[in-house]
């Protein structure tokens, strides 16, 4: 009898799973400068002109084109910064991944700038809910101008660095990040695996990183979370600084069902034999 429960736990838990599917990306909820230290720069994305803050739809997933050009000595503070989050609805709304799904996000970048110092920064911000706590864990995979720096941090993940001179500025690189519910690396917690591709450091491989154990709220892996494209960029004053940032080939893929369910599987058979 405990059996049928446990295999019936197993396909209520992984039909919910489904039901929040990350991989069915359609298009990209913009916010067009979250930040806005230098509000004479001038923003195109997709050859689309934001001169102000705002939100819009973009209703694809083909190549996303940041465009932000600062004329010399403009006046601000840190940093100019929009970022395109993954969507399900066209680019009405954020997708929220589910932490019992696994996914995998790749994409191809490219980043070019006049001054690659301030430093101007590429990759996916991770925002990660954590209402228990009050307050939202900001993390992210970071590409950045000035040092070649390629590292994933915050929104709860465990920290991964490969270090300065992982990307070259001014050549395509190719990102594939993967996170794999609950039961499939460890028993009871999430982990994720990125794999960066340069065309002249290589490629940097962060293998398996397992969720922490030990979270106030509980959480074991991406609950929750969205996830967007990013460009943030300071300027050099003495310039007319200018960055240009190109994601392409970008792929959303949901893991095979056979791997949820074998994690799912494993999280109820650890509950029964307890």
């Amino acid at each position: 009898m405990k059996t049928v429960f446990a295999t019936m736990a197993v396909v209520a838990i992984a039909g919910t799973a489904m039901a929040s599917n990350f991989g069915n990306i359609n298009g990209f909820s913009l916010d067009a400068r979250v930040f806005n230290d230098f509000p004479t720069s001038t923003l195109t994305i997709n050859g689309v002109n934001y001169p102000a803050p705002t939100t819009a739809a973009i209703a694809n997933t083909g190549t996303l084109t940041f465009n932000e050009q600062f004329p010399q000595g403009a006046a601000g503070n840190f940093a100019n910064k929009s970022i395109a989050w993954l969507s399900d609805d066209n680019g009405a709304t954020r997708a929220t991944t589910n932490p019992n799904y696994g996914f995998s996000l790749d994409f191809n970048v490219f980043m070019t700038a006049v001054s690659g110092t301030p430093r101007k920064e590429a990759g996916v911000q991770i925002n990660q809910p954590r209402p228990a706590l009050g307050y939202t864990d900001e993390g992210q995979i970071l590409i950045a101008s000035d040092n070649g720096e390629v590292a994933v941090f915050g929104a709860t993940m465990p920290f991964t660095g490969f270090g300065a001179g992982a990307y070259t500025l001014g050549t395509t690189a190719h990102v594939s990040f993967q996170y794999v519910a609950p039961g499939v690396q460890d028993p009871t917690l999430g982990a994720y695996r990125l794999i960066f591709t340069d065309t002249v450091s290589g490629v940097h491989d962060s293998g398996w990183k397992i969720w922490g154990s030990a979270e106030p709220d509980g959480i074991k892996g991406l609950t929750n979370a969205v996830l967007g494209f990013k460009d943030q960029n300071q300027r050099n004053p003495f310039v007319a600084d200018g960055v240009t940032v190109v994601y392409s080939d970008i792929q959303v893929v949901p893991a095979p069902a056979a791997a949820s369910l074998l994690g799912l599987a494993g999280l109820a058979m650890g509950r029964r034999r307890r």
